[in-house]
């Protein structure tokens, strides 16, 4: 089972933890130079799930007034196909929830699309590039 942590002040081993994954996955595997990875870290909330005290999945969630924008979903590699992306958004809903915020909004590279579908998210306008990846933004009604 995924234990998931989350900070809004930036807690440094948090944060250390959440930019190991994104690099392993975004930096390492899909080869997104870093300088475009870690732009825009402007105060948001980091989500960090653990697996027997080892990181495993982040998410990086900006909210905003009636709306939440969920970046950077990753699980590393090794641990792919248990559920820990879906119990992450999962926990980021209900956390959303809690908050009264009315939608969830998300850019999802296109070829995962299909996890966000299955989990409620809605494709919403053009495609386009963000990270030199093609994207879409997803949205799903609280």
């Amino acid at each position: 089972m995924l234990e998931i942590e989350k900070t809004v002040d930036l807690d440094r081993d948090l944060y250390k933890d959440a930019v190991a994954i994104r690099e392993q996955v975004f930096v390492n595997e899909q080869g997104i130079p870093i300088e475009k990875e870690m732009k825009g870290e402007d105060g948001p909330c980091y989500y960090v799930g653990y697996v027997d005290s080892h990181p495993v999945a982040t998410a990086r969630v900006v909210k905003r007034t009636n709306e939440w924008l969920i970046q950077r979903v990753a699980v590393i590699f090794e641990e792919r196909n248990k559920h820990y992306g879906t119990e992450m958004m999962e926990q980021i809903e209900q956390d959303a929830l809690a908050q009264q915020a009315g939608r969830l909004i998300l850019h999802a590279q296109d070829d995962v699309q299909s996890f966000y579908t299955q989990l409620g998210y809605q494709v919403e306008g053009d495609q386009f590039e963000e990270a030199d990846l093609p994207h879409h933004v997803m949205t799903k009604d609280l």
